[in-house]
C-alpha cells in the first residue's frame, strides 16, 4: 500500500456534513485505496463494514486507524488495519459511539467518545488508549464536545471544541497535551464560520485546513508561531467548493473539491502557487471527502506528563482579575472586581476574596468542570462566567487576567496570593458528602 492514497467515500444520497459532531450519522461510507496515475484502479478496504470513515496512517506508514461501524445497529468503534494484509482488529468496545482517531507519538492513540453523565450532560470527550485497546484514559472533563483533528509535531493534540451546556457555544480550535493538561485556544474563526476538515501541518510550519460558512469554503493557512493573528486564504480566487485538504509532495496538496454544487466531490491535486486544480479520482455514486497518503511520517515529540493520578487536585493561580485583554482597570473609574465565584455544573462551589493586587490561588478537585466569574465587594457580577475549565491531577496552571488571550505575557512580579496556601475548593460531590455526614450525625 506504500504510496497509495486512502480516501473516504460517502454515498451521494447521504448527508456529508462530516463536521466532528455529525460523523456518527453517516451511513454506507467506505475507505478506498487508489494509486496515483492509475485512473479506475481502486480497492475498497472496508467491504466488511456497514460504514467507515476518517483514516489515519501510522508514523511508520504500515497501519491505519479508522472509525468503523460493523452493522446498522452497532456503535461506531475504533479499528486498526495492517495495510499490507488488509486485516483489521477492533480497539474500542464502547457502549456509545467512538470516532475521530489519531495516532499519538508512542504506542497510543486518541479518539472521541460520546459521554453522558451529571457532570458533563452529553458531550464527545477525548480519550487515549494503548494500541492494543488497553489502558483507556479520559483526558477532557468539561461540558464541551471535543473531536481530535490531528497530532502536531510538538506532541500536542489539536482538536475542535464546542460548548454544549448551559448553552451551545461557538466552535473553537484548541490544543491539548495527550495527558489532558494545558488545554488552550489555538484559533477562533470569524462569526458564522467553522472548521470542516482535519489540520495539515506543513514543513514550513503552516497549519492548513478547510473553513466553511454558509456561502463559501476555503483552504486556510495559519502560522504555527502566531495562529491567532496569521490568517490567510489560499483559495479566495478559486471557484468551487472544498471539503478537505492533505499534504502531498513538491508543495502540492490533495483536496476534496467540486466545481459546482450539483457535482460530486472528487479527489484533486491543487497547486497553491498557481491555483491550478487537476482531478485525480472520482467515484460513481459517491462523494470523495478525505484523503491521506500511505507513507511514513515524522513522529511527533513525546511530551512528558505532569499528571499524577494519586493526587486528587490541581492548582490554579490568577495574577490579576482586573486585567482585561491588555487593559488594567486599577487606574480607571470602572467598578473593580474584588472576588471570584467558582461555578460548578449546577451550583456555586465557593466565593473567594482576591488579594489587593487582584490575584487568587486555588486548589480544586481534579477532573471537575468549573467556570469563574468576577464580583464586586457587593457581589455584583463584573465579568463572566467565562469558559469551562478543569484541572488534571497534579496539574498547575496560571492565567494573566480575564480574557487576556494566550499571547499576553504577565507582569514580572510575585502575586500576593502565592505567598499563602491555596484556597481549597470543594466539588459538588464533596459538598453533598459533607452534608450527608452532617445529616447523619444530627
Amino acid at each position: 500500500m506504500e504510496g497509495r492514497i486512502l480516501v473516504s467515500e460517502v454515498p451521494q444520497n447521504e448527508p456529508f456534513d462530516l463536521t466532528p459532531w455529525n460523523i456518527a450519522h453517516t451511513e454506507g461510507a467506505r475507505i478506498v485505496a487508489i494509486l496515483p496515475g492509475n485512473e479506475g484502479e481502486a480497492v475498497n478496504l472496508t467491504e466488511e463494514f456497514f460504514s467507515a470513515l476518517t483514516p489515519s496512517v501510522s508514523y511508520d506508514g504500515e497501519y491505519m486507524l479508522f472509525a468503523g461501524k460493523k452493522n446498522a445497529s452497532a456503535h461506531w468503534q475504533i479499528w486498526e488495519m495492517k495495510l499490507s494484509t488488509g486485516k483489521s482488529r477492533q480497539l474500542t468496545f464502547c457502549d456509545t459511539d467512538c470516532t475521530n482517531p489519531a495516532y499519538l507519538p508512542i504506542d497510543r492513540f486518541t479518539f472521541s467518545k460520546l459521554v453522558s453523565n451529571e457532570k458533563v450532560k452529553e458531550c464527545n470527550m477525548l480519550f487515549t488508549a494503548n494500541l492494543d485497546g488497553s489502558n483507556v484514559q479520559q483526558i477532557t472533563f468539561s461540558p464541551q464536545s471535543f473531536a481530535a483533528l490531528s497530532v502536531l509535531k510538538d506532541g500536542r493534540v489539536i482538536a475542535m471544541e464546542k460548548q454544549v451546556y448551559p448553552e451551545e457555544g461557538k466552535q473553537k480550535m484548541m490544543v491539548i497535551r495527550p495527558d489532558g493538561t494545558k488545554l488552550e485556544l489555538f484559533y477562533l474563526g470569524a462569526e458564522g464560520t467553522y472548521v470542516q476538515s482535519r489540520i495539515v501541518e506543513t514543513e514550513n510550519e503552516e497549519m492548513l485546513f478547510v473553513e466553511k460558512n454558509d456561502e463559501v469554503s476555503n483552504i486556510v493557512a495559519l502560522s504555527y508561531n502566531i495562529p491567532l493573528h496569521s490568517y490567510k486564504t489560499l483559495t479566495s480566487d478559486v471557484d468551487g467548493e472544498f471539503f478537505s485538504v492533505a499534504k502531498y509532495k513538491d508543495e502540492k496538496l490533495l483536496v476534496s473539491y467540486r466545481k459546482e454544487q450539483n457535482n460530486n466531490f472528487s479527489l484533486c491535486e491543487f497547486d497553491p502557487v498557481s491555483g491550478q486544480i487537476k482531478e485525480w479520482h472520482k467515484s460513481e455514486g459517491y462523494n470523495v471527502l478525505e484523503a491521506v497518503v500511505a507513507e511514513a511520517y515524522q513522529r511527533p515529540k513525546n511530551l512528558p506528563s505532569e499528571v499524577q493520578l494519586k493526587e486528587k487536585a490541581g492548582l490554579l493561580m490568577g495574577q490579576d482579575i482586573n486585567f482585561y485583554g491588555i487593559v488594567s482597570l486599577h487606574d480607571t473609574d470602572v467598578k473593580k472586581a474584588q472576588k471570584i465565584e467558582i461555578l460548578g455544573i449546577d451550583s456555586t462551589l465557593k466565593v473567594v476574596d482576591v488579594e489587593a493586587d487582584g490575584s487568587f490561588y486555588i486548589k480544586i478537585e481534579a477532573d471537575v468542570p468549573f467556570r469563574i466569574q468576577t464580583l464586586t465587594g457587593e457581589n455584583e457580577v463584573v465579568s463572566g462566567p467565562g469558559s469551562w475549565y478543569y484541572l488534571r491531577p497534579n496539574e498547575r496552571r496560571a492565567c494573566v487576567g480575564c480574557h487576556t488571550g494566550p499571547e499576553v505575557a504577565p507582569f514580572n512580579r510575585q502575586p500576593l496570593s502565592v505567598r499563602k496556601a491555596p484556597v481549597k475548593i470543594k466539588s459538588n460531590s464533596e459538598l453533598e458528602l459533607n452534608q450527608k455526614m452532617k445529616d447523619y450525625e444530627h
